[in-house]
């Protein structure tokens, strides 16, 4: 009886060392966390692309976006161009525990596109709404992600 009490403890205490999850700049638990905050490669080309020509008779311009990798697996850089201006803007794709996939698509309007990602179901996700307003380019948030933990009380 004492020794299977004993063996039950340190059964106990082992599991509990290796659940031990590590923590995120915010100091929140990340759990499940497989894929390495670094990337060993950097794809010097975009991983995603949009690119509408610009009504104009004259000139041969065009609204385009291109999203490239970081050194961080979850940071990317949009560059964005219309007609003869450049901007650029980072992204920080959500920690869900894949490596992200950025795609960028067709908006609703005329001279916009829409940056997101896929879930782990491969559903696209909006993320950032890029678009031409008054000559400008623009770049805002569509919508927020963030991954949450759930701890089950036994």
């Amino acid at each position: 009886m004492k020794y299977c009490c004993l063996f039950f403890l340190l059964t106990l205490f082992a599991c509990n060392q290796n659940s031990k999850n590590r923590k995120d700049a915010q100091g929140n638990e990340i759990a499940n966390d497989t894929i390495a905050l670094e990337r060993q490669t950097v794809e010097s080309s975009p991983v995603a692309s949009y690119t509408e020509k610009v009504k104009d008779p004259l000139n041969d311009w065009r609204f385009s976006v291109d999203v490239y990798e970081t050194k961080s697996t979850l940071d990317f850089l949009v560059k964005m161009k219309y007609k003869e201006l450049d901007a650029e803007d980072n992204i920080k794709i959500p920690n869900f525990g894949i490596t992200p996939k950025v795609e960028v698509r067709k908006g609703k309007e005329e001279q916009s596109c829409i940056v997101g990602f896929l879930d782990k179901d491969g559903v696209f996700k909006e993320y950032k709404l890029v678009q031409v307003k008054n000559q400008e380019l623009k770049i805002s948030t569509i919508k927020h992600y963030a991954r949450t933990l759930y701890k089950v009380k036994k």
